[in-house]
Parts: structure tokens; sequence; C-alpha cells
């Protein structure tokens, strides 16, 4: 992947642009599976598929509507996102894990929200 600036990763959560996001963290953690035994002499060997995969996502930046909030307080915590890399996108379901709102007397109101996967997340090629 060729180098970029952050600022160019759009983030879309439920099909529409609900923030203004200023600052985007993906992690993918895999768990390992441990299938070391005794004709191992001790030495660690591991699976070459994860146990289990989790990909979460934050998100911080600048709300510009109250749909984040609104979300958050609903019962159903399940969307589609889609991050936009220009070249292909990620697109899965995500649970929105945490929100908060910052609101500074004399500055712009702010958000953070954290996300895990559910499911699948899908790579495709940007046409």
């Amino acid at each position: 992947m060729a180098e970029m600036l952050g600022r160019e990763v759009t983030i879309s959560i439920g099909g529409t642009v609900v923030a203004e996001a200023r600052t985007k963290t993906l992690t993918i953690n895999n768990t390992a599976v441990d299938i070391s035994t005794d004709g191992d002499a001790g030495i660690q060997r591991i699976l070459a598929k994860p146990g289990k995969k989790a990909v979460d996502l934050s998100v911080e930046g600048l709300t510009i509507s109250d749909e984040l909030l609104t979300a958050s307080l609903s019962d159903n915590l399940i969307d589609e996102v889609i991050l936009d890399y220009g070249t292909f996108t990620l697109t899965g379901n995500f649970f929105q894990s945490s929100y908060s709102e910052g609101m500074p007397h004399e500055e712009a109101k702010t958000f953070s929200a954290s996300y895990m996967s559910s499911g699948v997340l899908a790579k495709a090629a940007t046409p």
C-alpha cells in the first residue's frame, strides 16, 4: 500500500457519513492457537490460523449531527461500517462499544467512539 494521509481514509456508519472524523485507528487482533506436543521438545508451535480474529476500530472527530449519540442510546448497537482507503474498502458489521462527547466552552464539540467487529470483514478493490 502506498503512503497516504490519514484524512484521505473516510469512514461511513450505516451507509452515511455521520461525523467529521479526525482520527481513525484500526486494530486487528489474532489469537494464537498453541499446537505444541511432547514431540516438540519444549519448542512452541502455533497453528497458522487464528483461534479468533477480532477487529477493533476507534474514531475521534467533530460531530455534525446527533446520529452517533442516538445510535449509542438504542438497543441495536451493530451497524455496517465502511473504511474507504481510496484504492480499496474494508466493510463489516461493528458493535458500538463506547461513545463519548466533549463540549469545551469555546471549542468545537467532539466525539470519540469505539467499535468491535461482529463477523467477517470484507476487503474489496475500489473501481
